[in-house]
């Protein structure tokens, strides 16, 4: 493809990023991705996406043609999608005598201990997600017409082929983890269940998502140590955060703002946005570890690396990096030294029940999301097997009312998926060349940034290939799993 068409390739992705940093930083209330998309409307035509769909020669044209088929879908549907973006940061609900964003709801759930209040913060947060469904439903049977347009059989075998997932064989090493996981998962939960005070024929995902939020080790994660936290960590593999003028830390409190920390890559390398709202807890330690192993894998980027590398690619690559820093919450050693907590064995066995957790609901959700794409038909059925398929992997029950909500565009799903199985070989990695205690070791972070550098030049399987492996290995991520907490 042309220079031209890349130059204006990637000054669109900058303006999505900044718009989206815009509203998710709470800097304004609405998301306005139409004058974006008008504005670069000619890359997204249906005789650009088919030149390029015909040109996959190399993988820096295979990144730009997955790039436009999907933006393709994203342009298509982008009034539907500001609508139900806008409704939702628009969104309010009466709690406590007060007027609270729904965007909070979310978080205020997880810290609420009593249980009758609980569940009826739940039921208020399921009927504003409810009221958006409808429009949901119609976004996602555009984009399945869209993709049938473009000339692919359905919304699978298009991902598949664009994105390089092998998803049919990616679903079944799922199901093995959720059969190996399933006999240690069922006494962690009654046990959760059980200090929590919840009959298990009783509980649901509201119950779950409180268990999660931890509040009985909230006194470990003062807010105030946050950021100092993440400091330490990067200065200990030779990075400083303070001296990265690429890096933008947003840590305002405003009303609007996303509860949890995200990432926003303007211009890559040269603007990435860490954006976080300091609240302190083990979520929001993990929540801006994560964002900023991103950001550290985007500030580090070849800047003379071609647009296609530095900006596309599979994001299972990023996602990986991100996890290698989230992961930290389960290390000891880490939480010693680096974040100045004694963990006892009850936090440990608690990290590892927190892991397992995610990866028995993504894994849940690739299984659903094969059959919400295969179905011609969205409605009560979709909705019951989406509470049928995700409660038996979390063994609570789970509302059919978030069947649309809790869905990503582009099987992102299979992206974390892969990314947790490359964190594995990523970690072993680090560990061998450097030890237990990697995340202080200068070493380690130049060994990071020799891979930050490329981008995603590379793809998982490609990246654990460069790694030594023959390629993705879910046993290695099973084992993990499997293995005692570390003491």
């Amino acid at each position: 493809m042309s220079e031209a068409y890349e130059r204006e390739a990637e000054d669109f992705l900058a303006a999505l990023a900044e718009e989206y940093y815009q509203n998710g930083a709470g800097l304004k209330e609405t998301l306005d991705l139409s004058p974006i998309y008008e504005q670069h409307a000619g890359l997204f035509t249906w005789a650009s996406v088919d030149v390029l769909l015909a040109a996959r020669a190399t993988p820096a044209d295979r990144h730009i043609a997955q790039f436009a088929a999907f933006e393709h879908l994203d342009s298509s549907a982008r009034a539907l999608t500001e609508e139900i973006t806008n409704a939702e940061t628009q969104a309010t609900l009466q709690w406590d005598g007060k007027t609270i964003p729904y965007r909070l709801g979310s978080s205020l759930l997880g810290r609420e201990p009593d249980r009758a209040r609980r569940q009826q913060l739940h039921q208020r947060l399921l009927a504003i997600t409810e009221q958006h469904n409808p429009r949901r439903a119609d976004r996602l049977a555009l984009m399945h017409t869209e993709v049938k347009g473009l000339g692919f059989a359905g919304y699978e075998p298009f991902c598949d082929e664009l994105l390089g997932f092998d998803l049919p064989q990616l679903a079944r090493q799922m199901q093995e983890l959720l059969a190996s996981t399933s006999t240690l998962w069922a006494p962690e939960l009654r046990a959760a269940l059980a200090e929590g005070e919840i009959r298990p024929d009783e509980a649901d995902v509201s119950d779950l998502r409180y268990l999660l939020g931890a509040p009985q080790f909230d006194p470990l994660f003062p807010k105030e140590n946050l950021l100092p936290a993440l400091e330490r960590t990067l200065a200990g593999i030779g990075i400083s955060l303070e001296s990265q003028s690429n890096i933008h830390l947003d840590t305002e409190e405003r009303p609007l703002k996303s509860p949890r920390a995200f990432c926003a890559p303007v211009r890559v390398p040269s603007d990435v946005r860490l954006v976080i709202m300091p609240r302190g807890g083990r979520e929001d330690y993990a929540s801006l570890l994560h964002e900023a192993g991103h950001a550290e894998h985007l500030a580090h980027t070849d800047a003379a690396a071609p647009f296609p590398f530095r900006c596309l690619g599979d994001n299972s690559v990023t996602e990986a990096y991100a996890f290698v820093f989230d992961i930290l919450l389960r290390s000891p050693t880490w939480l010693e030294q680096v974040a100045g907590i004694e963990p006892d064995d009850a936090y440990l066995r608690f990290a590892r029940f927190y892991q397992i957790y995610y990866l028995r609901r993504y894994a849940a959700k690739l299984a659903y999301e094969q059959e919400l794409h295969a179905s011609d038909h969205l409605g009560p059925d979709l909705a019951a097997r989406y509470s049928q398929l995700l409660g038996e992997a979390m063994g609570v029950d789970v509302p059919a009312a978030s069947y649309l909500s809790d869905v990503d565009d582009g099987f992102y799903c299979a992206g974390y998926l892969r990314a947790w199985i490359l964190e594995v070989h990523l970690r072993k990695e680090l560990v061998a060349q450097f030890g237990d205690c990697w995340f202080a070791t200068p070493g380690a972070g130049d060994f990071l940034k020799d891979l930050w550098r490329l981008g995603q030049e590379l793809n998982a399987d490609e990246l654990a290939q460069r790694l030594g492996y023959p390629g993705l290995d879910v046993n290695l991520l099973i084992a993990d799993l499997l293995s005692p907490p570390e003491a």
